[in-house]
């Protein structure tokens, strides 16, 4: 062997690199197995994998050295798991964005009658309603046009200026609370038009039936709420991006405020 190979030197050095490319490719598959798009079953295995493997490579030089010696199999499992719980947080700033989307067309598909009709997403890869779907593959195709996916990239690299490798991972659970509780808020703020105006036609249906008992209620109002909500859909959908833009936008501070909070 020559003497550059049987160095101790060397072997020790390319050991520390070797930890440090498994540690950042555990911190990048947490957050890519949240990333709506690029996690999903949909997308190949072997794309995934190469995905990973590629970015770590990329990534690994600028990611520093672990905070704490790992000697032990116990050191190396604990901070593997700091590591992919730090990165699935990451990716959570996204993923509740689309769900909250999701949520606000469950609301719209559940007033317009077309929760009755479900299909395969294959954003999700769930059972889902017409509205809901739309709105998820249209914010799909909005996170990708606004570049979001660089720019979590971009975040995760800063996430270890924050939440150094080997640091200490304490989950603050009001912070999470809060942030999922948007979920509800936004998304109930995106299908309050359609609900709020098929409450409307619901009540004035329910006062025509009332005072003529004779008329169809179900035949007449079911096809014309299914009419008015497509077409406020349609306006929710032109006014979709300007609305969702700046969620998008807040979606890297919002997942490095999740590791700063933990301090």
């Amino acid at each position: 062997m020559p003497a550059t190979l049987g160095s101790p030197a060397l072997w020790v050095f390319t050991q520390a690199r070797v930890l440090v490319f498994l540690l950042t490719l555990v911190r990048l598959t947490g957050l890519l197995a949240t990333m709506p798009g690029f996690g999903q079953t949909r997308v190949l295995l072997q794309a995934r994998v190469a995905l990973v493997v590629l970015m770590a490579a990329v990534i690994t030089p600028l990611a520093g050295v672990p905070r704490a010696p790992v000697e032990t199999m116990w050191d190396l499992t604990g901070v593997a798991f700091t590591e992919f719980a730090a990165g699935l947080l990451l990716g959570l700033a996204v993923s509740w964005i689309v769900d909250m989307v999701s949520f606000a067309g469950q609301l719209m598909d559940t007033q317009m009658g077309f929760s009755f009709v479900q299909f395969l997403d294959p954003v999700s890869a769930h059972p889902v309603a017409v509205s809901g779907s739309l709105l998820n593959q249209v914010a799909m195709l909005l996170i990708l046009v606004s570049g979001l996916h660089h720019q979590m990239i971009r975040a995760l690299v800063e996430s270890y200026r924050i939440l150094p490798m080997g640091g200490t991972l304490a989950v603050n659970p009001q912070l999470v609370v809060v942030m999922m509780g948007q979920i509800l808020v936004k998304g109930f703020q995106l299908a309050f038009p359609v609900l709020f105006t098929l409450f409307i036609v619901d009540f004035i249906a329910g006062i025509a039936g009332k005072f003529m008992p004779q008329l169809h209620l179900i035949t007449l109002t079911f096809p014309l709420k299914i009419a008015i909500g497509l077409i406020l859909l349609g306006v929710i959908l032109r006014e979709f991006s300007p609305w969702i833009g700046p969620l998008l936008e807040a979606a890297p501070r919002e997942a490095l405020r999740l590791l700063v909070s933990h301090g």
